[in-house]
């Protein structure tokens, strides 16, 4: 039977959570500035080594009037960036993670597309020169080296190159709940159709993605993510896949 992992946003303060966990063979633990609380990532990291759960760090911004989801700027760039390694740092110390996923604008900001005709892969230096346009990029690939922890990201991105560049392995991710761009990239929350809820829609889009991606991602922050999750569940099992950590 093939395999396939299913991961889950948690510990965002939602009440979902253990719910959304007996669907889900991966946990993306939020670090409780976003969104949560420290407490609530310290339990949550104890509910998945009790349930035998693979989890991941789930940084993002200190913004919690937005959810993390504003993208960094010129002048937040040090403040937010500065705060993604001291959560890292304050739960690697805690426990060990099978994987970093940066969250909201974090994942929008460091999933960067390479520009169309270049070889690839790109070459080492022409990628480097370009990327250090994006201090997120950056940061990301200094966070996988330090903690030596893999990526959970989005394929056809700076996630990928930015693995490779570190020495760290990349799990490609497709979103279950999310629109897509042309260009395979997220669609903006703002704009219609970007948050998936029609559960037809969903078990579409899964069954597409599951050829193409080593993990399917859902929120637990959506209004009927139980009902999705179910779903999602299902459309996997029904196409002939395990759900299960890779």
């Amino acid at each position: 039977m093939k395999r396939i992992d299913l991961n889950v946003d948690v510990a965002e303060g939602f009440p979902n959570d253990r719910a959304l966990m007996k669907f889900a063979s991966s946990l993306n633990i939020c670090c409780g500035v976003h969104a949560g609380s420290p407490d609530i990532t310290q339990e949550t990291i104890q509910l998945a080594l009790d349930y035998g759960k693979r989890w991941g760090l789930h940084p993002g911004y200190p913004d919690p009037a937005s959810m993390g989801r504003t993208p960094i700027t010129l002048e937040n760039a040090r403040t937010y960036l500065e705060s993604i390694f001291i959560q890292v740092r304050r739960w690697v110390d805690f426990a060990q993670p099978a994987y970093l996923k940066p969250h909201g604008a974090f994942y929008n900001d460091t999933a960067v597309k390479m520009p169309s005709g270049w070889e690839h892969p790109p070459k080492h230096e022409e990628t480097g020169i370009y990327l250090n346009a994006f201090p997120g990029v950056h940061s990301l690939g200094m966070l996988l080296r330090l903690h030596r922890l893999p990526i959970l990201g989005l394929p056809g991105t700076a996630h990928v190159i930015v693995a490779a560049r570190s020495g760290q392995g990349c799990f490609l991710e497709g979103f279950a709940d999310r629109g897509y761009r042309s260009d395979g990239t997220l669609m903006p929350r703002s704009q219609p159709g970007a948050i998936l809820q029609d559960l037809r829609t969903i078990r579409t889009q899964v069954r597409m993605l599951a050829t193409q991606v080593d993990s399917i991602c859902l929120h637990g922050d959506t209004e009927n993510c139980v009902e999705i999750a179910e779903t999602v569940y299902a459309a996997l099992s029904d196409a002939g896949f395990e759900v299960s950590a890779r």
